[in-house]
């Protein structure tokens, strides 16, 4: 049989001409379509933002080219190529075009090379260190973000102090506050696992590394400056997601980046009246608790249904937790029970479940320090989370302090939270009548 030499295809002029036609309309069209990604991808909240979509407009732009050119050639060589009606005759054979292999080489080498060069460009501009980072005030501060099945934890290590001298910590839960112009330089730990930090409107993510607890963890950072968006409305609020599978409760690990409008606003609506709750908390010990428990990460574990973002599914539920605490434990009353389940979970561990809960009792237990009475303040809380509590309420600034020294021989002060001439109403009214029930000691507080 034959060769059939016929259907070789001769590269002319025309075809040429309608190859660079072909390729032309191509980057056009490419170039034209880009111009909808702002449509499809979040609002640039960042100066990152801007680099790194302007490096994936270069990226759709090349890898758009190289897919219609092989597209087309593709479909010229079917159509070139393709058996003539009555050709019964085999293909030609071809040995290789030496000039044609170097060039398909070298020009994939050097795009290669290019967006290698323009990426490593972008990261290292998107992740050198900044001056003047975490400025509040003037002041720079310290902005922690931890990461547990499944939350997020921010905290702010505040250049205040307590009339005790202690340091002042915020911790904004899962929301990461901060403005724009704003130089934010997060360090990232995980208590149990590899999260990752994504924040897509920053175009920013970060994996959080497992490590030694006991040395504070493996700590990773994040940097990112917001900028504004025309149009916004300020505060402002963008998500940030968990982008490492890390349990089935994954996708339910979620938080936010608020970005103010500027430091005032942020000063005025979350940094101020931070510090003033933390300097000045509830007397009423029930209200206290409300606020300190979500200071913690029980979040990340538990249920509680006033909380919208305790969405945790490795531990019990929360709710009713009153109803059911005197039935736990045989021969421990349900402040008891519950200031243990607090202080160190490990003594019980409900039915159904692992033991993952940390200890947050004191430092010779685990590294969280919880004091004995910010302790106090939780139990009343939770004591009143239920329809039918088992525990005397009515007592509770008696019953509580007393449970915390029977378990772990701590003692308690009650006066946390008030100022001290209610510290002194408070005291007196002690030693008068034996016992300040909680609703005593808010209405000494109002006084």
């Amino acid at each position: 049989m034959e060769n059939n030499t016929n259907n070789r295809l001769s590269i002319t002029p025309t075809t040429i001409v309608v190859a660079a036609v072909y390729l032309l309309v191509s980057v056009v069209g490419i170039n034209w379509f880009t111009t909808f990604v702002p449509v499809v991808f979040p609002p640039q909240a960042s100066a990152e933002a801007r680099s790194v979509d302007e490096l994936f407009h270069v990226l759709l732009i090349i890898g758009g080219i190289i897919f219609f050119l092989i597209q087309g050639m593709l479909l010229i060589s079917v159509v070139a190529f393709r058996a003539r009606r009555g050709d019964q005759s085999e293909g030609s054979s071809s040995h290789g075009n030496m000039i044609l292999e170097v060039v398909w080489t070298i020009i994939p080498a050097l795009v290669v090379i290019f967006l290698s060069v323009i990426s490593f460009n972008v990261w290292s501009q998107n992740t050198e260190p900044k001056i003047s980072v975490n400025l509040v005030d003037g002041t720079p501060v310290s902005i922690n973000v931890t990461g547990a099945r499944y939350a997020w934890t921010h905290t702010y290590e505040t250049n205040r102090t307590t009339p005790e001298g202690a340091p002042i910590v915020i911790n904004s839960g899962n929301r990461l506050h901060t403005y724009i112009g704003q130089n934010v330089d997060l360090t990232l730990r995980t208590t149990d696992v590899i999260h990752s930090y994504w924040v897509p409107a920053m175009r920013v993510k970060q994996d959080l590394l497992p490590g030694d607890l006991t040395r504070g963890g493996r700590p990773t950072e994040l940097r990112f400056t917001p900028i504004r968006i025309e149009g916004e409305t300020y505060p402002a609020a963008y998500p940030i997601v968990c982008a490492e599978l890390c349990g089935d409760g994954h996708g339910l690990m979620t938080g936010a980046v608020v970005v103010y409008e500027d430091e005032t606003q942020f000063l005025e609506q979350f940094y101020e009246p931070a510090i003033h709750a933390i300097l000045n908390p509830p007397a009423d010990p029930v209200l206290r608790g409300e606020l300190v428990i979500q200071e913690y990460i029980c979040n990340s574990c538990h249920i509680l249904e006033p909380f919208d973002d305790w969405v945790g599914r490795t531990g019990p539920a929360l709710d009713g937790v009153a109803d059911r605490a005197a039935d736990r434990v045989p021969g421990q009353s349900a402040e008891e029970y519950l200031v243990t389940s607090v202080w160190n979970a490990s003594a019980f561990v409900v039915p159904g479940y692992s033991d993952q809960m940390a200890n947050f009792g004191p430092a010779e237990m685990d590294n969280y320090n919880m004091s004995p009475e910010e302790l106090y303040s939780i139990v009343a809380y939770l004591c009143t989370v239920g329809e039918q509590s088992d525990c005397d309420n009515e007592n509770s600034t008696t019953v509580i302090p007393a449970a915390i020294k029977t378990v772990f021989g701590f003692d308690v002060d009650i006066t946390f939270g008030m100022d001290q001439d209610e510290s002194a109403d408070g005291e007196t009214d002690s030693e008068d009548d034996g016992e300040m029930s909680a609703s005593e000691t808010s209405e000494a507080a109002s006084e």
